[in-house]
């Protein structure tokens, strides 16, 4: 058999792979959990960014109102006000979204790492606009 044929894995080293793939994973999101845990301001800057009157969603239902001549799509103040009813709630809520921002980042990570840039090659045949 030459060195360079696949060869079959048992049962045991599919497990084995698995096992190491799901430690790779959970490494990823533990690494990019802390990462989105160091930049609080910045991550709940965008997850609470529609309460601000200034959102680019906000804008386009004006500036739509004003095209189509419709009254009423202007966005009012919106007062938000975030309340604490748990003694850890404002850490809780800080570590879940570290967490889902870890996964989210996770998987959008291996998403483009799963599909790389062309080759040079390719790169050559491609028309540039």
């Amino acid at each position: 058999m030459k060195p360079n044929e696949p060869t079959e894995l048992t049962f045991w080293d599919h497990l084995d792979a698995l096992r190491q793939t799901i430690i790779h994973i959970a490494c990823a999101v533990v690494v990019l959990m802390l990462l989105a845990f160091c930049f609080k301001d910045e991550l709940f800057g965008v997850i609470l960014a529609p309460k601000e009157g200034d959102f680019c969603t906000y804008r386009f239902f004006a500036w739509l109102g004003q095209v189509l001549h419709i009254s009423g799509l202007e966005a009012q103040t919106l007062p938000v006000k975030l309340i604490n009813t748990q003694l850890s709630g404002q850490f809780l809520t800080h570590m879940s979204v570290s967490f889902y921002a870890g996964i989210l980042l996770a998987f959008f990570t291996s998403f483009f790492i799963s599909y790389p840039l062309p080759s040079t090659r390719t790169r050559r045949n491609i028309p540039v606009a």
